[in-house]
């Protein structure tokens, strides 16, 4: 009975909170500044109208008293019209606010450049000050006494008349939000007296309720009575049928978890069964505590080991700076010194320190490739790149250490323009590893460099006649196989995450008889003729280079010295600079095309970074800039594919600066 009434009178008190909601809103309409917010809060008035709506519906399948559902919906219909003829008074308020203002702001513009404009600027002040109608009359007489003689005067009738226009809006719209206010109080007064006359009727239904429940408490206490009756039986029939086998259960459990007999108690066989399986759930917990334990003890040490791991790669990718530094100063000293002047002996020596360098070069590249590459700072950048370009500086480099070894080195080009789309220096890396494994350990053996075209597919092979590489080539998976190959060196380990990060892969084959054979897939590019001179304009000699203008920025002494040497040797007119601020004076005080060489880490953490992007910014005599650096990773993004910024990772050559040089000022 009570659910007859409690939903109406719910519906109704919602109705009323919502129709003091729509009220508030009401009142935001005539406060709006702008068409903007007062199109939010109509958006807000339609929600509220719709929730109202909703409410009124509901009441509309309710049973209520006659009269009372066709008053609240007549009510609602004559606020809903109200409200838009509000609206459109709100609308026509701010439009004549706008165009008040408008009219406004054109007469002080007039007023401020004529004589009389004083007068005329405090009229204005009275008439935006102006709240009644009635006082419009009196400023028109005003402004007839100001204006005599003065071509205002029909400008101020048009302020005069929108003032006008603007009062009669705001006096229509106060009236309307009068009436709405009166109809919401009455709606309000309706839905109110409507909900507390149901509360009232679901009250007086509730005391019935509960009259009626007295009067059959005895018949309740009977029915107790009567399950108690059958309870007990139940009770008894359970002790001899259910009881008895859980005792034997319980037995059965203590005497399989080892525990001993249970004492007799005035516990009951079902809490016995529940202390075993206790004790059982108590034991399977303490197993998986100690399994939990064990696994999170061994995650952190795995995590330590990763952390320590990556630790040690960023820390070495870190000071690739400082580690590359001498080594690049001594390769540029040992090719500055002229081999003409020497002595046979002498000659000799350098020949060898040269070796050495280049040894020590491939050694300091091979560890901190794989620093990089195990910290994830090596990115790969795939361009065209000429393949036989890349052919003549592995024979220029690797015939003379072959010829040495006692290998005999055939190095088999491409045909001429084959562009292929990789990173140079990784192919460079892996081809290079590949060609000295191959010499130390080919058994003074033939060692061949050649290519395989398909389709669009180059494939770039190294084939030798040694022992080949000690291989379960039955039992191992191909991911075993890569692992035992990396385990040979640096060199293979470094060559397999080199292919990987050009997204290609480095495999190997034993061919028949002795040998191993690395082949390295490489996609086909298209390439221009500018390409190819580009590259073949980097394996030139040591053709000098008069007149040219250098600024060198370099804070290490060794690499600053040695580079200067090597630069004016080629007959550049050089300026040294350990910082960016004596290279901006240097600069100044050129009046001609230069080229800035610059280490991108000037040490202790300063970076010239922004100083390039300001020389090329303001710098119209820059030819270019080449940015020496040791780790290709800190190489800005912005300057990839900019023509006057090239980048040359230490350490490098003299001729492959050269080289750039000359294609740079031809």
């Amino acid at each position: 009975m009570i659910e007859a009434d409690l939903p109406q009178a719910t519906v109704a008190t919602r109705l009323n909170a919502e129709v003091s909601g729509l009220t508030s809103l009401v009142g935001l309409l005539l406060t709006a500044r702008s068409e903007i917010a007062l199109s939010t809060i109509r958006i807000q008035t339609g929600d509220q109208l719709d929730a109202i709506n909703r409410q009124s519906a509901l009441l509309q399948d309710f049973e209520l008293r006659s009269g009372e559902y066709a008053e609240i919906e007549s009510s609602l219909t004559e606020l809903v019209h109200n409200l838009g003829a509000l609206t459109l008074l709100s609308v026509r308020r701010l439009r004549a606010e706008d165009a008040f203002r408008a009219l406004i702001n054109e007469a002080l513009a007039q007023a401020a450049s004529h004589e009389n404009g004083l007068t005329f600027l405090l009229w204005l002040q009275n008439v935006e000050a102006t709240t009644r109608i009635q006082e419009i009359p009196r400023m028109s007489r005003d402004l007839e006494k100001i204006a005599q003689g003065i071509a205002w005067m029909t400008f101020g009738q048009r302020i005069l008349d929108q003032r006008m226009a603007l009062l009669e809006i705001e006096t229509n719209a106060q009236g309307r939000l009068n009436r709405h206010t009166q109809m919401s109080e009455r709606l309000a007064d309706a839905t109110r007296f409507m909900s507390s006359r149901l509360i009232t009727e679901a009250n007086t239904r509730s005391a019935a309720i509960q009259s009626l429940i007295q009067r059959n408490l005895y018949f309740i206490l009977a029915c107790f009575f009567t399950f108690a009756t059958v309870g007990a039986f139940i009770y008894h029939y359970l002790d001899k049928h259910v009881v008895g086998p859980i005792q034997d259960l319980t037995r059965r459990m203590n005497d399989y978890g080892g525990a001993s007999r249970p004492q007799v108690s005035s516990t009951n066989e079902i809490t016995q069964l529940e202390t075993s399986f206790a004790k059982l759930t108590d034991a399977i917990a303490e197993r998986e505590n100690r399994l939990v334990t064990l696994n999170s003890e061994a995650t952190d040490a795995r995590r330590d080991a990763e952390k320590a791991n990556r630790s040690k790669s960023k820390l070495l990718a870190a000071a690739s700076h400082d580690l590359r530094q001498p080594i690049h100063a001594m390769g540029l000293l040992i090719g500055g010194i002229a081999r003409d002047e020497l002595s046979e002996a002498s000659r000799q020596t350098v020949e060898h320190l040269t070796n050495l360098t280049q040894e020590t070069v491939q050694l300091f590249n091979s560890v901190l490739d794989l620093s990089k590459l195990e910290a994830g700072t090596f990115t790969a950048t795939l361009t065209p790149m000429d393949l036989g370009a890349l052919f003549s500086r592995l024979e220029n480099e690797f015939q003379p250490r072959s010829s040495r070894s006692g290998a005999v080195l055939d190095i088999m080009p491409p045909i001429a323009g084959t562009f292929v789309n990789a990173d140079e220096d990784a192919v460079y890396r892996i081809l290079s590893n590949l060609i000295v494994n191959a010499i130390d350990y080919g058994n003074d053996g033939h060692v061949q460099v050649g290519v395989c075209t398909d389709a669009n597919l180059c494939t770039v092979f190294v084939a030798d006649n040694g022992p080949g590489l000690m291989l379960e080539q039955a039992t191992a998976t191909d991911r075993a196989k890569e692992d035992e190959v990396a385990s040979y060196g640096l060199g293979l380990s470094i060559s397999f995450a080199l292919a990987k990060a050009m997204k290609t892969e480095l495999t190997f084959s034993t061919p028949e008889g002795d040998g191993t054979r690395f082949e390295l897939p490489l996609e086909l590019a298209t390439h221009s003729s500018g390409a190819g001179q580009v590259k073949a304009a980097r394996h030139h000699g040591f053709e000098p280079l008069f007149g040219l203008p250098i600024v060198l920025v370099e804070d290490n002494p060794d690499v600053n010295i040695s580079t200067r040497d090597g630069l004016v040797g080629l007959g550049c007119t050089v300026s040294t600079c350990r910082t960016y601020q004596e290279a901006q004076q240097a600069i100044s005080t050129l009046n001609k095309p230069f080229v800035l060489i610059s280490d991108i880490d000037l040490g202790r953490g300063r970076r010239a970074n922004e100083f390039i992007f300001e020389i090329k910014a303001s710098t119209p005599h820059l030819i270019a800039t080449v940015v020496t650096t040791a780790s290709v990773g800190d190489f800005p993004k912005l300057w990839q594919g900019d023509p006057k910024v090239h980048v040359m990772e230490k350490p490098f050559k003299l001729g492959r600066l050269a080289s750039l040089l000359r294609h740079l000022a031809p």
